[in-house]
């Protein structure tokens, strides 16, 4: 599973298994939500990047100071989130341990306040020194085997993190077709409720050109296969690029880029995190720049649900 840091009063794990291709749910389940209250939120971050050193920078950024910003707005939010979700590239460049250390001292005090955190694997993240800085949160019998997958449950939405972590350093991604079959049963299990499915990379169109470098993910059809065969799923959710963009794919599937926490490529780019709701029937997504004055600060999309999806 990826990285949870619950507070333990409210850790609940419902772990199962996927025997050959009957679909008992190879997931570990973690009741996110337990209130109908439509004013519940989340909160969606993206590539915080952190080095060892706090005071590190790239591309003018102080990432540390971009991140405990984002702890800092969160935690002065007139209620908490239902959760907090980390989508990749957490560590700055190649995830060494010391770059763990130094994210938990800022994702410690969303801990502190009760405040469930879960984070993914992106290109720039190491699972071993990841979970050697958090030896409390490794699996002891892994779901899919060399990957990290779970399932957050909320009233209106079940939210499923994927790994799409190929090799270290590297800027492509992989879902790969063990933890596919695994996601297909697994959706398919959930199919009572919409979904969102949240993975790093990007969908990257299959080159004509077969030197042509892969930044997004080698098996992008593969995986929208998954996605589009299921109209429950409303969205898929990625980091990787550090460009905010919503945009419509095929078979009405939502996409969503989300923000970097940390620096952008393009300086006109907004960088923060994104407060998402969960609606019966649509996702309401607000950006939160880290610059207040940037012009998309504060735009709100409400992103309607597939017909299919939300008919019996």
């Amino acid at each position: 599973m990826p990285l949870h840091l619950v507070p333990t009063s409210r850790r609940r794990f419902l772990q199962t298994t996927l025997v050959g291709s009957t679909a008992w749910l190879a997931s570990t389940a973690l009741d996110a939500a337990e209130s109908n209250d439509q004013d519940a939120w989340w909160a969606f971050l993206a590539d915080p990047h952190i080095a060892a050193d706090p005071m590190a920078t790239a591309r003018g950024i102080t990432m540390f100071d971009c991140l405990n910003g984002i702890v800092d707005e969160i935690l002065a939010a007139r209620s908490q989130p239902a959760g907090v979700i980390i989508n990749g590239d957490c560590a700055f460049s190649k995830g060494l341990a010391e770059d763990y250390v130094t994210l938990s001292k800022a994702l410690q005090r969303l801990v502190e306040a009760g405040i469930d955190v879960h984070m993914t694997m992106g290109n720039h993240d190491d699972r071993g020194p990841f979970y050697d800085a958090f030896q409390s949160q490794r699996p002891s019998q892994p779901l899919v085997e060399g990957k990290h997958v779970s399932i957050l449950k909320s009233p209106n939405m079940n939210l499923f993190l994927v790994d799409s972590l190929m090799e270290v350093n590297n800027v492509t991604g992989e879902i790969g077709q063990l933890q596919l079959d695994w996601l297909a049963n697994a959706l398919d299990a959930h199919r009572e409720t919409p979904a969102i499915v949240l993975g790093h990379h990007n969908f990257q169109a299959a080159a004509v050109d077969p030197q042509t470098r892969i930044t997004g993910l080698n098996d992008s059809q593969k995986l929208l296969d998954v996605l589009t065969a299921r109209p429950h799923v409303q969205a898929y959710v990625f980091g990787h690029t550090h460009n905010w963009n919503i945009a419509l794919g095929p078979r009405d599937l939502h996409l969503v880029n989300l923000p970097p926490c940390s620096y952008v490529f393009d300086p006109s780019r907004p960088h923060g995190w994104v407060r998402v709701q969960f609606g019966a029937d649509r996702l309401a997504l607000e950006l939160r720049a880290l610059d207040p004055t940037h012009a998309q600060h504060g735009q709100r999309h409400e992103l309607h649900y597939s017909l299919a999806a939300t008919t019996p």
